[in-house]
């Protein structure tokens, strides 16, 4: 069987702040594949060694920009969301 890291055991080996690797896991930012076991995150060496191939390939060749797709945010709309979705909707309505 093959040996899991823990997020604590991942941070350290990328230099990185436990928590940082749970607000990526959670926002979806970059971070190499993981099991979900309950409510526990593991990461597979392999994996691990495969995202960091990837990560060494994309700074020596700069990736086409892609278009970033944003999360919404839960929760009620901000004002400035409001006002800009009254306003996209009346101007479809006048089409």
């Amino acid at each position: 069987m093959e040996h899991l890291l823990t997020p604590k055991a991942l941070a350290a080996a990328l230099g990185l702040a436990e928590q940082t690797i749970y607000n990526r896991h959670s926002n979806g930012g970059d971070l190499p594949a993981c099991i979900k076991l309950g409510r526990l995150l593991r990461f597979r060496p392999v994996d691990v060694e495969v995202w960091l191939a990837k990560q060494l390939c994309a700074t020596e060749e700069p990736a086409p920009k892609e278009q970033v797709h944003m999360r919404r945010r839960r929760g009620r709309p901000t004002k400035a969301e409001q006002i800009a979705n009254r306003q996209a909707q009346h101007s479809r309505a006048r089409q």
